[in-house]
């Protein structure tokens, strides 16, 4: 029988890379992998959930964390693992802020 909610994954259980990122207090709220299918390629793309604002025009956008989980990912996976991944998406965390 099939649980109706999938349990929370425990830190051991995720990937070196998503390991190293959630080491980025104050900056990472979650990440996750994605995966798309474009003809015969299965493309996956890292997600990360930033806990600021991404529009670069806002008071609370940060590009020097932008540039610290970049950097982050891309030491990890070219030092740490064999993993490959074909894109880094970073999304700010959804909130439910109106907009004019």
């Amino acid at each position: 029988m099939m649980a109706d909610r999938p349990e929370p994954v425990s830190k051991s259980e995720v990937s070196i890379v998503r390991r190293a990122l959630a080491q980025l207090s104050g900056v990472v709220s979650r990440t996750w992998f994605e995966w798309t299918i474009e003809g015969n390629n299965q493309v996956k793309t890292l997600v990360v959930e930033v806990i600021f604002d991404t529009d670069p025009s806002s008071s609370g956008f940060d590009p020097v964390a932008l540039e610290r989980i970049e950097r982050v990912a891309r030491e990890t996976l070219t030092d740490r693992t064999t993993m490959i991944v074909s894109r880094l998406k970073i999304v700010p965390r959804s909130t439910t802020i109106p907009v004019d």
